[in-house]
């Protein structure tokens, strides 16, 4: 693991932690993820919001009710709820006969993983804006950015602005630009990865 990602996840240890004997502390983990595994659950589910809340629902109830089986060795809080309720949303889909969300995400599935494999090299891919799917999975990506992360990125890699006129924009040196663009790009590659991976992955 990167020593760049320990503190954050020690900072979700010890708040999941607290959370497990202080119900002020749970109440507080969950208006903290509540909104980010809503979103995430929102797409998987194929865009029913009375299925997605009964998702989360059981998600969290099922994440409180073990939170000692969370390991921060294994990534950070979100992403192990992320991983939570893949499965609850598969059998969710299953009951309701939702067949051709699961045949969607099946489809997709290998898409994800080969796209964030090419992020270090692609930032993104022609497919991943011109493919309904992926293209909302990259949005929901960028909403989990800091506002002048999402702005810089989205002129630069959806409006196609030069880094000259992204500078011009910020009122900034053409290396400011530039340092600012490879951070919000390490944090889109890193979002993206752990986004794709929750959908792409699901446990039998």
């Amino acid at each position: 693991m990167e020593p760049a990602q320990r503190p954050d996840l020690d900072g979700d240890l010890a708040v999941v932690r607290r959370a497990a004997t202080d119900p002020r502390a749970l109440e507080a983990l969950y208006e903290r993820e509540v909104d980010g595994l809503y979103s995430f659950v929102f797409f998987r589910v194929g865009r029913d919001p009375s299925l997605a809340e009964d998702v989360v629902q059981e998600t969290f109830l099922a994440a409180f009710d073990g939170l000692e089986r969370f390991d921060p060795a294994r990534g950070p809080f979100r992403s192990w709820l992320c991983q939570l309720s893949r499965n609850v949303a598969r059998a969710h889909l299953r009951q309701r006969q939702r067949t051709e969300v699961l045949a969607m995400w099946d489809r997709i599935d290998g898409a994800l993983l080969a796209m964030f494999e090419r992020l270090d090299e692609e930032l993104l891919a022609p497919e991943a804006l011109e493919r309904e799917e992926t293209r909302d999975l990259v949005h929901l990506t960028l909403g989990h950015l800091p506002g002048n992360y999402r702005a810089v990125l989205e002129r630069k890699y959806v409006d196609g602005a030069t880094l000259e006129q992204i500078a011009s924009e910020l009122v900034a040196t053409e290396d400011a630009a530039k340092s600012l663009l490879a951070r919000a790009r390490r944090a889109f590659r890193e979002t993206f990865q752990t986004l794709s991976r929750s959908f792409a992955e699901v446990e039998p």
